[in-house]
């Protein structure tokens, strides 16, 4: 894994991390809330078999990139923009995890002169009462906040930071959720650990960003998806109860060009579970 930090023109620092093929395709790949790029370890094998260079920035307030007190869900695509400038990238790829999907789409939709394809995976958003059927009840509570009261989701995300960033609280937790695991594939107890430290690596300068970001994606999005032009493959499970399918049934129908493979086995780790699939359609169509 490599990572680096750049100033931007406003003078923050935006901190990315590199996996996969470094010589491959680039996909710049947008992780989940509140997680930072070191999420996109995750994916560092199905990248480097796909030939894709995975590269995985943190999001602002999260990991080493500083928070961004005026940030919009269009801005992140300057960000990228700037990333890719810097890389000396003309085109690229974009993917998008859970809450990291609004923000892929963003992209591709203020940059598509340069996106080639966008992979929105177990994406989340702006989701209506009547698609949260099946979703688990923290989460309605989160939308519900974002929306309405946008600062008392600090209670929950402070509440997150604790259980990750204490090494002990951390381990505590872990050994749960990898007990619930028992049985499971590999790659799923891989990604999880992934996870928890990627979720601490998020938190750790704090909880504004993960607060502001709900706000953001929880939110109508400035730009109307008739108005995406560049492909969107979506990836979503059946059984997912952090961002039920429905969300996704309506993006897809919504954008233009827009290919949805659905997963009926999979709940919100669908990415883990189609990984090798989601790298063949990306390197497909960057090709």
């Amino acid at each position: 894994m490599a990572a680096d930090v750049i100033t931007l023109a406003g003078g923050r620092r935006l901190r990315w991390h590199e996996f996969g093929d470094p010589d491959g395709s680039p996909v710049i790949y947008t992780a989940g809330t509140p997680v930072s790029g070191l999420g996109g370890a995750a994916y560092d094998q199905p990248a480097r078999a796909a030939g894709l260079r995975w590269i995985s920035p943190d999001k602002p307030g999260y990991g080493g990139s500083d928070y961004q007190r005026r940030r919009t869900l269009t801005s992140w695509a300057d960000d990228l923009a700037a990333l890719a400038g810097h890389l000396r990238l003309d085109r690229f790829a974009v993917a998008g995890e859970s809450g990291g999907g609004p923000f892929a789409l963003a992209a591709a939709h203020e940059l598509a002169d340069r996106v080639s394809v966008a992979a929105l995976i177990a994406t989340g958003g702006p989701i209506s009462p009547a698609e949260m059927k099946g979703m688990k009840t923290r989460n309605r509570v989160m939308v519900w906040l974002a929306r309405r009261a946008p600062a008392l989701n600090a209670v929950q995300i402070a509440a997150i930071r604790r259980e990750v960033v204490s090494p002990a609280r951390q381990e505590r937790s872990l050994r749960r959720e990898l007990a619930e695991l028992e049985g499971a594939p590999d790659a799923a107890r891989a990604a999880l650990l992934i996870e928890y430290q990627a979720v601490a690596d998020a938190l750790r300068p704090g909880i504004r960003g993960a607060v502001q970001e709900l706000a953001i994606t929880k939110r109508p999005w400035p730009f109307p998806l008739s108005e995406v032009k560049t492909p969107v493959h979506l990836w979503h499970g059946e059984r997912d109860r952090n961002a039920p399918i429905a969300f996704a049934r309506r993006l897809a129908a919504g954008l233009p060009d827009a290919t949805l493979h659905v997963s009926e086995s999979s709940g919100h780790d669908v990415g883990v579970d189609r990984s090798g699939e989601i790298m063949s359609v990306l390197a497909a169509a960057i090709a």
